[in-house]
């Protein structure tokens, strides 16, 4: 599933149909659906402007031709991509000209309407807005610069998004209501807080600690980026090399840092099998056992240094924390907790 997979033209219409519930006058002119086109992809767009564009052009997309009303006459409406990634593709007989940018494309997509970019102009938009990157990896690269949460803007404004498109970019909006509601469903809405993160590192986190944490990567792993917690910044598929063996992760990069035993990290490291360790950056190997305490009596044959933080027996097994400090092949050293199970002894 990608990022922004699972989508189609008609969906994105259909949810931003909900935004209001009575049918808006269309535009009747060119002149007039142009600036109303131009006020939605700029993030100014009403309601019922956004209503009445949609509506516009789903209609003129499923519609035989010459039914279309005149200022949609000449338009073309294709289909691009496949299941996992389809958007269509807009071209118009005229140019519009949003966020400074003249174009005769509009693209549709989950993500709303957009217009296609360069490089340069990525970077103008993002410059100009204070837009925040972030990016994932786990099944294509893709990036997506959007407003940080704390931005001041109005609550029913839109707010300006680029994303990466294969080659290029888009510009487009975010604009509140059932969209952004239907963004994040309500079961991972609750995420861990920067003290979740540190406790899970210590061996101390609670069991609702560790719940907030699972919807944490929940969100990054399967939703878009749009839809992240405001402190993940980025999420990508890693692999350390420990002792000569490969060890696959997933690691979450942080905007703000998160405290182990003192020392910050903003790169979370989680592995199956009960695994969560900080990217310690590049804090010395003797500075990171200084801060969290582990000496000669806790090294390991393997390399390492392990101290059993806690140990809890239930019904078959007995689950083991144990805190642990990793040097890595590369010259890196990750910190964090182990847990295990043990089955209990008959």
């Amino acid at each position: 599933m990608s990022s922004r997979s699972s989508s189609r033209f008609a969906t994105a219409a259909a949810i931003v149909l909900l935004m209001v519930s009575a049918l808006p006058a269309q535009a009747t002119t060119a002149a007039g659906f142009q600036r109303d086109l131009v006020e939605l992809l700029e993030c100014r767009a009403s309601p019922a402007t956004m209503q009445a564009v949609t509506t516009a052009l789903r209609g003129a997309r499923y519609g035989a031709p010459q039914e279309r009303p005149a200022h949609l006459q000449g338009w073309s409406f294709t289909r691009s991509g496949d299941e996992e990634h389809a958007t269509t593709l807009i071209d118009m007989p005229v140019t519009l000209t949003a966020h400074g940018i003249t174009t005769h494309r509009v693209v549709a997509d989950d993500m709303g309407f957009s217009i296609p970019v360069d490089a340069g102009q990525r970077a103008r938009i993002v410059s100009g807005n204070g837009l925040q990157r972030r990016s994932s990896t786990l099944r294509e690269p893709f990036q997506v610069w959007s407003a940080p949460a704390a931005s001041g803007r109005p609550s029913s404004a839109g707010s300006i998004v680029v994303s990466s498109d294969g080659e290029g970019y888009r510009v487009g909006c975010d604009y509140p209501g059932p969209m952004q509601d239907a963004r994040v469903p309500p079961r991972l809405r609750d995420t861990a807080t920067a003290s979740d993160m540190g406790a899970a590192l210590e061996c101390r986190a609670d069991d609702a600690a560790m719940q907030r944490i699972a919807n944490m990567w929940e969100r990054v792993s399967e939703l878009s980026p749009l839809a992240w917690p405001d402190n993940v910044s980025a999420v990508a598929e890693r692999e350390y090399r420990v002792d000569g063996q490969e060890m696959p992760v997933m690691v979450i990069t942080l905007e703000q840092p998160v405290a182990l035993k003192g020392v910050a990290a903003t790169s979370l490291v989680l592995a199956y099998g009960g695994y969560i360790a900080a990217d310690m950056g590049d804090a010395p190997l003797k500075a990171v056992l200084d801060a969290t305490g582990l000496g000669a009596a806790d090294r390991q044959a393997e390399g390492y240094w392990m101290r059993e933080a806690s140990r809890e027996a239930s019904s078959g097994y007995t689950r083991v924390q144990a805190f642990s400090v990793i040097p890595t092949d590369g010259g890196g050293v990750l910190a964090g907790c182990m847990t295990s199970e043990v089955r209990s002894a008959d």
